[in-house]
């Protein structure tokens, strides 16, 4: 209960940072979508504190964290992040997706299970791509090495 009501009451804050420091030009839409993003963010947040409070107190104990899983995937975003400088963010991102994919499911990878896992990375990426350059007009990192 005491991990939601932490998690819902950050995701607040957040919000409320993020909501008074908005800031609306004259003549476009620039607050549209930062606005849905924040009003999802709020009612996430007062649904796992509600949802909290109403589970109560559960007196489970938590499992332990490996902390050597916990340094790879850390590690593994620092070079997703470098990575997009030197690869760009489409080829990055689908290797920092099956690699995350694989690390989170710690058993050996399987070759049917490393392209059911790629497949989906480049679906996603690809969709994010679309969405980030198409939609939002957001540039992404392109490759300094490649060129693409």
């Amino acid at each position: 209960m005491r991990a939601d009501l932490v998690a819902g009451s950050v995701l607040l804050l957040v919000a409320a940072l993020f909501w008074v420091q908005r800031d609306y030009r004259p003549g476009g839409m620039a607050g549209t979508f930062p606005d849905v993003v924040l009003i999802t963010l709020v009612v996430s947040g007062v649904w796992i504190i509600l949802r909290g409070i109403v589970s109560g107190d559960r007196t489970h104990r938590p499992r332990e964290v490996n902390l050597r899983i916990l340094a790879a995937a850390g590690a593994l975003l620092v070079g997703w992040a470098l990575g997009m400088g030197l690869i760009g963010f489409t080829i990055s991102s689908v290797v920092a997706f099956v690699a995350m994919a694989t690390l989170i499911r710690r058993a050996r990878p399987r070759p049917k299970t490393l392209a059911v896992d790629t497949l989906v990375a480049v679906a996603v990426v690809v969709v994010c791509f679309v969405i980030f350059t198409r939609v939002l007009l957001v540039p992404l990192p392109v490759s300094t090495l490649i060129g693409m």
